[in-house]
């Protein structure tokens, strides 16, 4: 090993705790002012001044790269944390740089932004959760109450089994489960990664495409639809949890572009209640959609509750919020809507990681 990476092998292992939050909570990348939050939280900085000087030793061995944080096509005051190959090769333990693949650049920022959300769970729901029960927080110890929860939150896009395998092996949820159903869907994804491996578009062969046509474009969603899907659609499960006999599955649908599309989302959530009814035998479903800010909140609820009024030849109109005809557009009845609660939230982005007004403006375009 030479004497560069001997120096780089030290300065990891000092501040590990750190490299492990920003590949594990941030798929590789952290707002600054976040991880500033988990250092005063574990213990590992009591002040900002000793936080930046670990981090500049960090950067400056080459492990991180710290870089203004762009939004919206605006650079902020803030700075993002993006692990270097050195650095992803010492999480995941490989013997050089060359069998890591590097941080992609991305013109959308979307992994930053998707780091960013789900970050503010873990910090804003999950911890406090954790301290009502542990007052002394390691970074094993938040990880062990995401897999308590069953949550996938931590999971990047196409990992969706990795959650199907932990609902199977949950002696607790076991008794609701379709068993049969959910290895069919692992062995169903597992064919299409293998598949996508080997340069076929969207992991399908030629017949399937074929079979796939002949099908209208909603079923064809519905029948398709994964927990893959679910993470491409910026959609997380927090949580499953038995409560009065019956799981409860919550789910963070994340408005990552601040687009404010109730119809997608709520489209999202119809294929997700489909899909979970595949896996589970009986099940509740709670969703909470989660906008950048308060306005975005509100704007997201009020065009949910608007009323919406549907022509039908025999009973001339059927009215109801445009958030249960979607649902029932997409095949969700009445008594199922019944088994599903939304709520609208919102992490205050724009204020604690936007500037504030400052970028409202150019966010509401």
């Amino acid at each position: 090993m030479s004497n560069i990476n001997e120096k780089k092998q030290r300065v990891s292992e000092r501040y590990h705790e750190y490299l492990f939050i920003i590949y594990h909570f941030g798929n590789k990348v952290i707002l600054m002012k976040q991880l500033f939050r988990y250092a005063r939280i574990l213990g590992l900085a009591q002040s900002y001044s000793v936080f930046y000087g670990q981090i500049k030793e960090l950067a400056e061995a080459e492990i991180i790269r710290r870089e203004p944080f762009t939004a919206y096509g605006k650079k902020t005051q803030l700075h993002m944390l993006t692990l270097k190959k050195f650095g992803i090769r010492f999480i995941e333990g490989k013997g050089s740089s060359q069998s890591v693949a590097a941080v992609p650049k991305s013109y959308t920022n979307e992994r930053i932004l998707v780091s960013i959300f789900k970050n503010c769970y873990i910090l804003n729901k999950l911890i406090p959760r954790i301290q009502q029960k542990c007052p002394n927080i390691t970074v094993e110890t938040v990880i062990e109450f995401i897999n308590k929860d069953h949550s996938n939150i931590l999971e990047s896009k196409n990992r969706g089994v990795v959650f199907l395998h932990n609902i199977l092996d949950c002696p607790t949820l076991h008794p609701y489960l379709n068993s049969d159903e959910i290895n069919y869907e692992i062995n169903r994804l597992t064919d299409i990664k293998q598949k996508r491996l080997m340069g076929l578009v969207g992991g399908a062969s030629p017949s399937e495409c074929k079979d796939q046509l002949s099908m209208s474009p909603k079923l064809t969603k519905l029948d398709s639809y994964s927990i893959d899907s679910l993470i491409n659609a910026h959609v997380y499960i927090a949580q499953v949890k038995i409560v009065q006999n019956k799981p409860l599955i919550t789910l963070l649908l994340f408005d990552v572009y601040n687009k404010q599309a109730i119809y997608r989302m709520v489209t999202q959530i119809a294929c997700a209640f489909h899909m979970f009814g595949r896996y589970f035998n009986d099940f509740s479903l709670g969703v909470g959609i989660v906008g950048i800010d308060e306005v975005a909140c509100r704007i997201l609820e009020s065009e949910a509750e608007a009323e919406a009024v549907v022509s039908h030849f025999f009973t001339k109109e059927i009215r109801g919020s445009r958030l249960s005809r979607i649902l029932a557009d997409w095949s969700v009845s009445s008594i199922e809507q019944e088994l599903i609660q939304i709520r609208f939230t919102h992490y205050d982005i724009t204020n604690q990681y936007l500037e504030g007004i400052k970028h409202s403006n150019l966010i509401r375009k």
